[in-house]
């Protein structure tokens, strides 16, 4: 077994799964290699191999948390939302202080359209331990539900934790906009893209905010710097025909527009 982790450490999955193999055939009864040769597994993509010796582990020692989790991470892998919810809660009737398996849980939730479950795993991890993704994940939850004052909060506490978070920042900038705080919204792309410079999005949403606020020369601006990062950014393309036609560039808007156009038949 200690062989096998070693190798897998390495990256060496195939050798690593043969030490597991011969841990097998000399101690039968024993979880522990079984659940590392399902990670092995895991690691090369093979989720249906994975989930057998997870499975293997747990008819050794049925109260093997570790293998519960990990199985419930492989089916949501495979798109086995509803199966890997199972196995999380598995894990979690065993461990009930596991912030992973609730963290995995909250985004297996999210991804069934089940918000507001979500958000309640996402609040049990952060009683656990306060944790910058898991705010970030709620901020996207909360959005998506169009509570966007907390979102923007959740954003905020991501973003006190780990203050080079681009992504927060971005879609703080989303809540707020959604908002129609333009001003607040702008200053906030504007972190994000001190952060990640070639945040071709941030530049894009800065873009129709400008537009909107009735700027049209810095929202062709944000618009032309999405488009150097992102060439075939058909949106970035048309929204900033939109904002050449008010300033009355026709030819360059129609130019604009037949270049998203090319890139975007439809």
């Amino acid at each position: 077994n200690n062989m096998g982790n070693a190798l897998k450490d390495l990256g060496k999955l195939e050798e690593a799964i043969e030490a597991y193999n011969k841990a097998f055939s000399l101690k039968p009864d024993y979880a522990k290699p079984y659940n590392n040769m399902g990670i092995a597994l895991q690691d090369q993509g093979k989720l249906e191999e994975a989930a057998e010796a997870y499975n293997n582990a747990l008819t050794i020692n049925p109260d093997y948390t570790d293998a519960y989790y990990n199985m419930g991470n492989a089916l949501k892998e495979q798109g086995k939302l509803a199966e890997a919810i199972k196995a999380y809660t598995k894990a979690l009737s065993i461990q009930p202080n596991n912030a992973d398996a609730y963290y995995n849980m909250g985004v297996t939730l999210k991804d069934q359209g089940k918000l507001e479950e979500a958000i309640e795993a996402y609040n049990k991890v952060l009683f656990i331990k306060p944790d910058t993704d898991t705010y970030y994940n709620m901020g996207n939850a909360l959005k998506e539900q169009g509570k966007l004052e907390e979102a923007v909060e959740a954003y905020n506490k991501a973003i006190s934790i780990k203050p080079d978070y681009a992504e927060a920042y971005y879609n703080m900038g989303i809540s707020l906009q959604d908002q129609g705080k333009l001003d607040e919204a702008v200053s906030i792309y504007n972190k994000a893209i001190s952060i990640r410079p070639d945040y071709a999005l941030a530049y894009y949403n800065m873009g129709n905010v400008l537009h909107k606020q009735g700027k049209p020369d810095e929202a062709v601006e944000a618009y032309n710097k999405a488009i150097s990062i992102k060439p075939d950014y058909a949106d970035a393309y048309y929204n900033m025909g939109n904002a050449l036609k008010d300033q009355g560039n026709l030819e360059q808007a129609i130019e604009a527009y037949n270049k998203a156009i090319s890139i975007k038949p439809d």
